[in-house]
C-alpha cells in the first residue's frame, strides 16, 4: 500500500459512505472537538478514491468534529488500495490505538464477507486466525439490527450493546431502553442484564421498572448468586445467609448419616453441640418468621 503526502482538502469534497462501519458517539465528538480547539488538527484523515471521489476511510471523529465546528477544511493523505485494501486498513488504522471497539471490527469484517470473502481469506489478510474472524461476525449477528444502528448513531453505547448479546433479540430491545432511558453504564447494564435472566418474572418487572434502585441494592454486596433485587440491605444479606445453610445443611447431613466414627464424635461433642443449640434458636426464629408472614 503507498500513500501519497497529507494535503489540505474541503471537507465537503470527502464522502463518508463508509462511516456505516463507524460509531460516533456525541461524548467522542465533543471530545474531538475540545482537541481541536486546543491543538488544531494533529492526524491526518485519511481518504481512498472511489469512482472519481474521495472517501473517508480514517478520521470520522475529526472529520464530524470539524464539520460541526464550521472548519472548511482539513488535511488528508490519499492512500492507494482496492476495496478490499481499504477495510484491511480501517482495521489496522485503528488497532494501535484501539480506536475501534468490537462491534466496530464485526462491521468491517462483516462488510468483507458481503464481498465475497472467506472468513479463512479474511483471516490470513488480517494475520488473525478464523476463529477471531467467526467471533466477531458473530456478535454483529446476534445483535437485534436495531441495536446495530442505534450504537451507530451513538445513541447505545457499544460496551452496553454487547451486554445485551446473550439475550434473545427481543428481550435486547426491551433492556437497552432501560439502559439508555436511566443512563447506565456497560458494567451496570451487564449486572442487569445477569439479574434479569436469573429472574422470575416479578422481578424481572421490578427490575425494568427501578433498575436504579435494583442495582444499588445489589452492589452493596457479591455473593456468587444475585440477591432479590427488591429486597433491603438486610434482606439480601438474610437472603444470602440462607442460601449458604441451604446449600451446606444436605452436605453435613451425609457427614452425619452413618453415625461418624466414635473417636471422631468425642473430639467433636462440643461443637456438635454448639451447632444443636444454634440450630435450635435458628429453628424457632426461622417459625416465628413464617408466622409472622402469614
Amino acid at each position: 500500500m503507498q500513500a501519497m503526502q497529507g494535503e489540505i482538502l474541503e471537507i465537503a469534497a470527502i464522502g463518508t459512505s463508509y462511516r456505516r462501519v463507524r460509531c460516533l458517539a456525541p461524548r467522542q465528538i465533543e471530545q474531538m472537538k475540545a482537541s481541536l480547539t486546543a491543538h488544531g488538527q494533529l492526524t491526518a484523515l485519511v481518504v481512498v478514491k472511489r469512482q472519481n471521489s474521495l472517501e473517508l476511510i480514517d478520521g470520522f471523529k475529526r472529520h464530524r468534529a470539524a464539520g460541526e465546528m464550521g472548519w472548511t477544511r482539513l488535511r488528508a493523505t490519499l492512500m492507494e488500495v482496492d476495496e478490499r485494501g481499504q477495510w484491511v486498513a480501517m482495521l489496522s488504522l485503528n488497532r494501535a490505538t484501539h480506536a475501534m471497539s468490537v462491534l466496530e471490527e464485526a462491521m468491517v469484517l462483516r462488510e468483507m464477507v458481503a464481498m465475497g470473502m472467506t472468513q479463512t481469506e479474511i483471516g490470513q489478510m488480517l494475520n488473525r486466525h478464523k476463529s477471531w474472524v467467526s467471533r466477531r461476525i458473530g456478535l454483529i449477528e446476534r445483535l437485534h439490527p436495531e441495536l446495530v444502528e442505534q450504537i451507530r448513531e451513538g445513541i447505545l453505547p457499544p460496551g452496553a450493546g454487547r451486554r445485551l448479546l446473550v439475550l434473545p433479540a427481543g428481550n435486547q430491545l426491551e433492556l437497552a431502553a432501560v439502559a439508555m432511558q436511566h443512563g447506565l453504564g456497560s458494567q451496570e447494564t451487564e449486572l442487569l442484564v445477569r439479574l434479569w435472566k436469573n429472574a422470575d418474572p416479578p422481578v424481572r418487572d421490578y427490575l425494568l421498572a427501578h433498575p436504579r434502585a435494583a442495582l444499588a441494592n445489589v452492589q452493596a454486596n457479591h455473593p456468587e448468586t444475585p440477591p432479590d433485587p427488591r429486597l433491603t440491605p438486610r434482606g439480601q444479606r438474610l437472603q444470602h445467609h440462607l442460601r449458604i445453610l441451604q446449600a451446606v445443611a444436605p452436605r453435613t447431613l451425609q457427614l452425619l448419616r452413618p453415625a461418624p466414627a466414635p473417636d471422631d464424635l468425642r473430639i467433636l461433642a462440643g461443637d456438635l453441640e454448639s451447632t444443636r443449640s444454634s440450630l435450635s434458636r435458628l429453628a424457632e426464629a426461622l417459625a416465628s418468621a413464617i408466622v409472622r408472614d402469614n
